[in-house]
């Protein structure tokens, strides 16, 4: 059986399709979607400052949208301890978007559909890691006793700006 050129370019076709749209969807600033990272967060900017982020506990996961010249979002894990803020990272080292807070630490975050400028400021391992990783813990409903927190672990504590 003799396979015609035009049969095995279809396949091929299709990838180049597919790749195609993820970029179109990158650069077109629609955010991320799971754990595909996106561009540009859409939607309402809150622009009055948060001190108490209770209201975080019924929003599940947030985006964080970083780099604002040339935006990048991602979908992390966000929780509050006490009305503070929080966002975690598991093996933080060399992920895109926790190196650009590492070099512009002003970021857009989207929680329940609202956008909030803020400010990432990395917490070492300390009293307040622990204190928050507990507080993550039971927020994911996981039963006790609480475990350590790993040392791949990137916490950072997020504030309005």
């Amino acid at each position: 059986m003799r396979l015609k050129i035009s049969q095995l370019a279809w396949p091929r076709l299709g990838l180049k399709l597919a790749a195609g749209i993820l970029i179109w969807i990158h650069l077109t600033a629609i955010g991320p979607f799971e754990r595909l990272p996106g561009g540009r967060l859409a939607g309402p900017v809150q622009e009055q400052a948060i001190t108490d982020w209770r209201f975080v506990s019924s929003a599940g996961r947030c985006a964080v949208e970083v780099r604002p010249l040339y935006p990048h979002s991602v979908t992390v894990n966000c929780w509050h301890d006490d009305g503070q803020l929080y966002v975690g990272c598991m093996r933080c080292e060399g992920k895109v978007w926790s190196d650009y807070i590492k070099r512009w630490p002003d970021a857009r975050i989207m929680i329940a559909g609202n956008i909030y400028p803020v400010r990432f400021a990395r917490v070492m391992p300390s009293a307040e890691a622990v204190q928050s990783w507990h507080a993550r813990w039971l927020a994911l409903g996981r039963s006790l006793p609480v475990g350590p927190v790993p040392d791949h672990y990137w916490l950072f504590r997020v504030a309005s700006r």
